[in-house]
């Protein structure tokens, strides 16, 4: 189906009828509520055209898939209010925490390697191996 060919799905987890504007967001990579809103404009100008193109878009896109590829856009920090994201100070707390994490295993790595106990293992293993 064509909708494969450019990776636009309906995300009914994220949408609120059909899951028609989320996909459409999540494609763009903007908020769906700015989709929601220009949909909403477009029914109130152009009533019948909207609502032909938004069941048509209903019945023809698929469902995202449960597994889709990885997305950069969940990782990635807003370039604006409306684009989807992370708030920088959302990505900033985000990164803080692994970072935090992983000095914390790279501290008991550290306590490991240069304690007796490493040493003494390191040893036996040696034995072991002469054998």
């Amino acid at each position: 189906m064509a909708s494969t060919l450019i990776n636009l799905y309906r995300d009914k987890r994220n949408g609120k009828l059909g899951g028609v504007c989320a996909g459409i967001a999540r494609r763009l990579e903007v908020e769906p509520w700015l989709v929601r809103v220009l949909a909403i404009t477009g029914l109130l100008f152009a009533s019948f055209l909207t609502l032909v193109l938004y069941i048509a878009a209903w019945l023809l896109l698929d469902d995202i898939p449960d597994n889709p590829q990885p997305e950069p856009a969940q990782e990635h920090v807003k370039a604006a209010g409306w684009r989807s994201g992370l708030a920088p100070r959302e990505a900033l707390e985000r990164l803080e925490t692994r970072l935090t994490r992983l000095n914390t295993r790279v501290a008991a790595m550290e306590r490991l390697i240069t304690s007796g106990e490493f040493r003494l293992r390191r040893q036996f293993n040696d034995l072991r191996e002469d054998k």
